[in-house]
């Protein structure tokens, strides 16, 4: 396994120890390709797209990284979301975190995003956040949770993946989120 990655958050302030766990020398997927969606890294090129899906689920994702977590805000800017997906594509090419954006099959709308951020639980390779435009109909949002959970399953060499906020309640996670620690420090 690779070494922990330290992530310093506010200086001052106590540091999580953040790590992500893979095989050394394990490369992240580039693509892939399902039935109902394309994942693709998070990257500014899909920004249009993106802001899209984004502003018309906010609401759906306030909450998504921490219980209390306000992002995305109500003044985000078409160029403050292509701004994060600039700093989560070169999160990507260093291999620190993976930002996924999941792009309908003709590329032309944003079906949602997952994420794969270092964690601070001992007990966990990674932390995995996913969501589904609210635009979508509630049967392709499901196929697409459905095919990208099988592709985490079948692609990734995870055993141990944390999902706060899905299957564990934000109330019983007291590990701080990686992607709001960088927000934080910023």
């Amino acid at each position: 396994m690779s070494d922990f990655l330290a992530v310093n958050s506010k200086q001052g302030a106590a540091a999580p120890a953040f790590h992500l766990q893979l095989p050394d020398g394990y490369q992240a997927p580039a693509a892939w390709h399902g039935q109902s969606c394309i994942v693709l890294p998070a990257a500014p090129r899909w920004a249009v797209l993106d802001y899209a899906a984004v502003m018309a689920s906010r609401e759906q994702l306030q909450g998504l990284f921490a219980e209390n977590d306000a992002w995305p805000p109500a003044d985000l800017t078409a160029a403050d979301d292509a701004a994060d997906l600039a700093w989560h594509e070169v999160e990507f090419i260093h291999g620190k975190s993976f930002a996924y954006s999941l792009l309908s099959t003709d590329l032309q709308r944003c079906l949602g995003c997952l994420y794969l951020y270092p964690t601070a639980s001992r007990d966990h390779q990674a932390e995995a956040y996913l969501w589904t435009a609210v635009t979508e109909t509630e049967l392709l949002r499901c196929a697409v949770v459905d095919e990208v959970m099988h592709w985490l399953e079948s692609y990734w060499p995870f055993n141990a993946l944390a999902w706060p906020g899905r299957s564990i309640a934000f109330s019983d996670w007291p590990h701080a989120n990686y992607y709001a620690a960088q927000r934080n420090a910023i």
